[in-house]
């Protein structure tokens, strides 16, 4: 099951972060996917696994609610995240796992177990997320245009800025959104060995990212295209204010262990940068699209995680 969470987040997420540059034609898709693939494994080795400790400690004490809240928490992860998926719009996998987690946890009678600072941890820094990205995306892209009016000869087209971006968005989602599936890995491995001190080991990072990049191959560009094509036309200037807007949210974000959502993220700044564009040609009813989705991803997980325990216990009782 984390496998396929990891998996299903590199069709989301990834093809989320690779919709950014198919918006533009300074970088090609496959450098794109190379580079963002090689940054996500560094991230966590670059920035610590805070928020894989928050994920994995903090919203659910599964040391003491046992393996099958977690197997059935993970379920209900999946589960949501593919019909989303099925639905072609990015969601956030932090909402889907913090929603199944805690429904897992009361379907099982262990709602003591859940740690409700965590929760709120999750929903704040989710939500805030989008807000934030859409702030510096605007702001950021306003400040490209006064340094290009000035100083008419830097360039942001193509060549080593693209490069830059797409490295400093991996880096960020490795050290944010990548974690969730190396804090479950984490657990995993602890269970196995009978640790009972939170530890993360070079397994955990490697595994989960290897299907993270399946997922991406497989599945990841049909999401790319309705980022891409769906929320707004953007120029090489935008384009790279959207991308670092992004990363420098989702990044400062993980130095604190605060779990946000690299995709939601990454929407705020591009409809930020398309309302400092040109707001009458950005794409809003895709935006509502988004908020619909986004504001049923944590019930629905929650559902399905209790949906999915209970089916766990009639085929213990059977």
């Amino acid at each position: 099951m984390i496998i396929a969470f990891a998996g299903i987040s590199g069709v989301n997420d990834g093809g989320n972060l690779i919709g950014t540059y198919l918006s533009s034609n300074s970088l090609k898709p496959l450098l794109a996917v190379v580079l963002l693939s090689a940054s996500v494994l560094v991230g966590p080795l670059l920035f610590g696994t805070q928020v894989s400790h928050t994920i994995a400690v903090e919203i659910v004490n599964f040391q003491t609610v046992g393996s099958r809240i977690l197997a059935a928490a993970l379920a209900g992860t999946v589960i949501t995240l593919a019909i989303t998926w099925y639905w072609s719009v990015p969601t956030t996998a932090t909402l889907a796992l913090a929603g199944s987690m805690a429904g897992a946890a009361i379907a099982g009678g262990h709602f003591s177990a859940i740690e409700w600072s965590g929760v709120a941890k999750v929903g704040i820094g989710v939500v805030g997320s989008v807000l934030v990205g859409f702030l510096v995306g605007y702001f950021v892209y306003r400040l490209l245009r006064v340094i290009m009016a000035r100083w008419p000869k830097v360039g942001f087209a193509g060549g080593v800025m693209q490069w830059a971006m797409v490295v400093l968005q991996g880096l960020a989602y490795g050290a944010n959104d990548q974690e969730k599936a190396i804090g479950l890995m984490a657990l995993l491995l602890m269970a196995l060995n009978h640790h009972s001190r939170y530890y993360v080991g070079w397994p955990a990072i490697i595994v989960p990212w290897a299907a993270w990049i399946g997922g991406l191959l497989v599945g990841g560009l049909r999401i790319a295209k309705t980022v891409s094509g769906h929320i707004v036309r953007l120029n090489d200037i935008a384009s790279v204010s959207s991308q670092f807007s992004a990363a420098l949210t989702v990044g400062a974000a993980a130095l604190s262990g605060l779990p946000v959502s690299s995709t939601q993220t990454t929407d705020g700044s591009l409809f930020g940068t398309g309302t400092a564009v040109n707001p009458y040609k950005v794409q809003w009813s895709t935006l509502r699209k988004f908020l619909r989705i986004w504001a049923l991803t944590l019930p629905l997980g929650a559902a399905l995680g209790g949906l999915t325990m209970v089916l766990v216990r009639l085929a213990g009782a059977v």
